[in-house]
């Protein structure tokens, strides 16, 4: 037993010689260490903020870092699947959002972010069932009501669409995005008077951005109204381009009322 004893005894004070003599880590060392630990932190609000003034790339490149570091930060989540979707990831964006929505389920944000990168992909359904989840949350938010208009839209069901739009409309009146998705339902509706008188109204309003003017001129085709798209395009657009595209418009006169083809303003 003695003979034990002094043999754990022994080793003891061999680790504790080990440890006595490990060399102290170096300033370069030391510096490696609070690189590495820094670079695992969240930037800071600050950091945040100026990040969100840069283009599109720098952000996507930004927030793809910051998602990296915790996968489970809503903010994170939120800003790098909104920002994947503006530079044309759609795939990618329904991922992080679908994710982020798995551990908060319903959010109103995250669900718009995912609905919008599912309708891109032409799954409209998939965007539809998480729409419902969050609608009771979202019943006040124009965005909400806006983008559950083109998902019904999207599945050929066009006066509830209306009826999301309208209510979108009482939350935001006179919104020229709003507007423009309630002239192209009209439009899929097979009431392209209606859907003009809507779209010009839309365009009248600060905030109509070239979409809704393309929409329209779209409009104006389908009912073989082609010497007023030129008015209607005005300086926007070279004349020489307009001239190229009334083959396109005429070609529009028997269109496939797909929504694909004629959305673009669900933003």
């Amino acid at each position: 037993m003695r003979a034990i004893r002094f043999a754990a005894a022994l080793s003891l004070a061999a680790l504790a010689t080990a440890c006595a003599a490990a060399p102290a880590p170096t300033e370069q060392e030391l510096a490696m260490i609070d690189d590495a630990t820094t670079t695992l932190l969240p930037a800071t609000p600050a950091e945040r903020a100026l990040a969100e003034q840069q283009d599109l790339l720098t952000q996507a490149k930004f927030w793809a870092a910051e998602y990296e570091k915790n996968p489970n930060e809503y903010e994170a989540a939120l800003r790098y699947s909104r920002v994947l979707r503006s530079i044309g990831s759609g795939a990618r964006s329904a991922e992080v959002s679908a994710q982020a929505l798995s551990m908060k389920p319903g959010d109103v944000e995250l669900t718009i972010i995912f609905a919008q990168a599912m309708l891109d992909q032409g799954k409209a359904q998939d965007a539809a069932m998480a729409l419902a989840r969050a609608e009771v949350a979202g019943q006040g938010d124009w965005r909400m009501l806006s983008v559950i208009g083109v998902t019904m839209d999207s599945l050929d069901q066009h006066a509830s669409a209306q009826g999301y739009y309208l209510r979108a409309l009482e939350f935001s009146p006179d919104n020229p995005k709003i507007l423009s998705n309630l002239g192209l339902s009209y439009a899929l509706e097979g009431k392209p008077g209606l859907a003009e008188q809507t779209l010009r109204q839309a365009i009248a309003l600060p905030g109509a951005d070239s979409r809704v003017t393309q929409n329209l001129m779209m409009v104006l085709g389908l009912q073989g109204k082609f010497e007023e798209i030129s008015a209607v395009a005005g300086s926007d657009m070279p004349k020489a381009l307009v001239d190229s595209n009334r083959d396109y418009f005429r070609a529009m006169l028997n269109p496939t009322r797909s929504w694909d083809t004629l959305r673009g303003t669900s933003d």
